[in-house]
């Protein structure tokens, strides 16, 4: 009887706390939006669990799912790059996953934010929290099962016997943080533009199947040349998969212009990101 009693105390005091908070404006300054999701953030974490369980309900191999993709293509490619093209890169199943992981990341991030707003329609009209929520659950989501594949890299590490270079706790902290901040943006920009024009989703797909081979995931920073090399000069992620993979590969090549890029591109797009999701919110809310 005790414990029943508690638990009904512990669902009025969440009620209770749900009202007040329902009541709070949301929108406003860029200080006031962070604000608002710093309250929010047991709301954050609960979306974050929600889109962790739907991914793998149902499912016999749960987990295992998270690994199978990445695997595969690293297999894939091992195979058509390391054999039949024979681009000769010590260790190149490694060399791959070690970009491939980050890459995942991105690209779920970025293409899954085309439906974060829409996907999510009755709880954004009808609940009272800050839009940006949603894209940011699902930028953290995507991170988490980015961090969930890592054991891939350190069993293949591990396989060729190649140890982690001793800048490990400070470069794989940088990549995670940078590329947070890139996948946060872009997410926040995608999935603004996508719900207000839908053909936004449909050349997405294309842009990043070029976006992929416009970045050294499957062979060396520095292979491109002429006007294609311009385009690689300025990709934010050429640094962020450049860190990753100087954790097993310490002769990566890892410029201070090469972090500038990546540290002001990312920050770019999330200012980019944030800004047109901002101007676009009321619109998106006349769309659903």
């Amino acid at each position: 009887m005790a414990q029943l009693e508690h638990r009904l105390s512990g669902l009025d005091e969440l009620r209770r706390w749900w009202e007040q908070e329902s009541r709070r404006p949301t929108g406003g300054s860029p200080a006031a939006r962070i604000a608002q999701l710093a309250r929010r953030h047991n709301v954050l974490w609960m979306l974050v669990v929600r889109d962790l369980k739907k991914k793998y309900e149902n499912s016999y191999l749960g987990y295992a799912w998270a690994l199978l993709e990445p695997a595969s293509l690293i297999g894939v490619y091992w195979l058509v790059w390391g054999h039949v093209s024979r681009l000769h890169i010590n260790n190149y199943i490694l060399f791959i996953a070690t970009a491939m992981m980050p890459w995942l990341w991105f690209r779920n991030s970025v293409m899954g934010s085309s439906g974060s707003i829409a996907g999510n329609a009755r709880l954004v009209s009808s609940i009272n929290l800050p839009r940006e929520i949603y894209p940011v659950a699902l930028a953290i989501t995507e991170g988490i099962e980015y961090l969930g594949t890592l054991p891939i890299v350190w069993i293949l590490a591990a396989i060729y016997g190649v140890p982690p270079s001793p800048r490990f706790f400070l470069i794989l902290p940088l990549a995670i943080a940078l590329e947070f901040v890139l996948v946060v943006g872009a997410a926040l920009l995608m999935s603004a533009l996508t719900t207000l024009f839908r053909d936004v989703e449909r050349v997405l797909g294309s842009f990043m199947r070029v976006l992929f081979y416009l970045t050294p995931v499957i062979y060396p920073s520095g292979r491109l040349h002429g006007a294609l090399h311009t385009i690689f000069v300025v990709d934010p992620l050429v640094g962020i998969f450049n860190l990753n993979r100087a954790v097993f590969f310490p002769h990566t090549q890892i410029t201070f212009q090469m972090i500038a890029i990546s540290v002001v591109g990312s920050v770019l797009m999330f200012v980019i990101g944030w800004a047109v999701f901002i101007r676009l919110e009321h619109s998106m809310l006349k769309e659903l």
